[in-house]
């Protein structure tokens, strides 16, 4: 039985082109329910453009119902949760232009079994991408009404947010897309916590002024910055596919909440110097009224701090400029303690498992609050 795209539950931001639904973000995916067999799904990469160490990865949850009744479609009541709380996906690497994969299989070949397939992309859009062709069942498709979501919060953030590293180690790993886990960042485990549906636009390296330099250097890289970013549905995957960029319609995810974690990039470009400061506060300023005008009823949360307080101080000046201008506008602050090493450090020095987890109970309770 073929499986369109519109009987899905799809999260995350997507883009459809020539019959291929692009789901490119961190965290982005779709789920199912069926009583059957098996479940063979295909999809495509740009394998091409990457080495073995950044292509596309996708995470593969299963959750066994005891019957059709109990399925309601949610990011979070369908995650197989294990003693510890923690749903472990199985791993799937695109490193075909098409690969077909069998999310589930029944252990009798005899039995049906009725079960939730969600699949979420785990690696970040900057790398190797990932579009859903198709899907077929042995069995027959289970329908359910999406729960509504009591919250809805969109992250915009650069590497942390993606979970870049996390199953790295410092000074021993560097970064490969097998390391990156969207699903053990602090996003992913705030809105967990809080039951809430989310969108990651995230990207590693970026930032608002300037993408990571390296200390020798005195230009801002300016090449790929979130303000030109962020207003599409997925402009560098437009780019790669020869297309003009898609406007991002805000209507089809009305966040309640949006949260904001950049600078950490920045820093590495302004360092000592007043003039660059300046010029992030202002651009992060003006970041935050088209954040606001494009979504006049959300709640803006800006965060900063787990890999270095430069700019801690800074984010509070440009909320507090913004906040003259719009002092209705609720708004919250939250700067996050620098990684412990004690926690351990991912590759590349970003925060682990652990650092993650502790950023997002912190998160979560200034949610609340907010």
């Amino acid at each position: 039985m073929q499986i369109t795209k519109e009987q899905l539950h799809w999260y995350g931001r997507y883009l459809d082109h020539k019959d291929i639904r692009y789901f490119d973000y961190s965290a982005s995916g779709f789920e199912f329910c069926f009583t059957g067999k098996k479940a063979q799904a295909t999809f495509i990469t740009d394998t091409e453009a990457w080495d073995n160490e950044h292509k596309a990865v996708l995470g593969i949850f299963v959750k066994k119902l005891s019957g059709k009744s109990e399925y309601k479609p949610s990011y979070w009541n369908n995650l197989p949760l294990n003693e510890s709380d923690v749903a472990e996906p199985v791993r799937v690497f695109l490193t075909e232009a098409e690969n077909k994969i069998t999310l589930f299989e029944s252990s009798d070949s005899d039995k049906e079994e009725t079960v939730v397939v969600k699949v979420i992309k785990i690696s970040e859009a900057a790398f190797g991408y990932a579009g859903f062709k198709s899907l077929e069942i042995d069995g027959s498709l289970v329908s359910g009404k999406k729960e509504a979501s009591n919250l809805k919060i969109e992250f915009i953030g650069d590497s942390i947010t993606c979970g870049y590293g996390i199953d790295g180690i410092f000074e021993k790993d560097s970064f490969t897309t097998k390391q990156e886990r969207a699903d053990k960042s602090y996003a992913f485990l705030t809105s967990k916590n809080l039951n809430a549906d989310f969108n990651l636009v995230s990207w590693s390296g970026i930032g608002l002024i300037s993408n990571y330099v390296d200390p020798s250097v005195e230009l801002p890289l300016t090449s790929w910055l979130m303000p030109a970013l962020w207003p599409y549905t997925d402009k560098f995957l437009s780019k790669r596919l020869g297309l003009e960029p898609e406007f991002w319609d805000i209507n089809r995810f009305k966040a309640d909440i949006i949260v904001i974690n950049l600078g950490t990039n920045d820093a590495s470009y302004v360092r000592d110097k007043e003039e660059r400061r300046l010029l992030y506060v202002s651009t992060y300023r003006t970041f935050l009224e088209t954040i606001h005008r494009a979504n006049p009823s959300a709640k803006i949360c800006c965060c900063l701090g787990v890999m270095g307080q430069l700019l801690c101080d800074s984010v509070e000046e440009a909320v507090s400029l913004f906040k003259d201008d719009f002092p209705y506008v609720k708004t919250a602050v939250v700067k996050f303690p620098q990684q412990d090493e004690k926690d351990g450090i991912g590759a590349d020095w970003h925060p682990s498992a652990i650092t993650q987890k502790k950023v997002a109970d912190q998160l979560t309770k200034a949610l609340k609050e907010l």
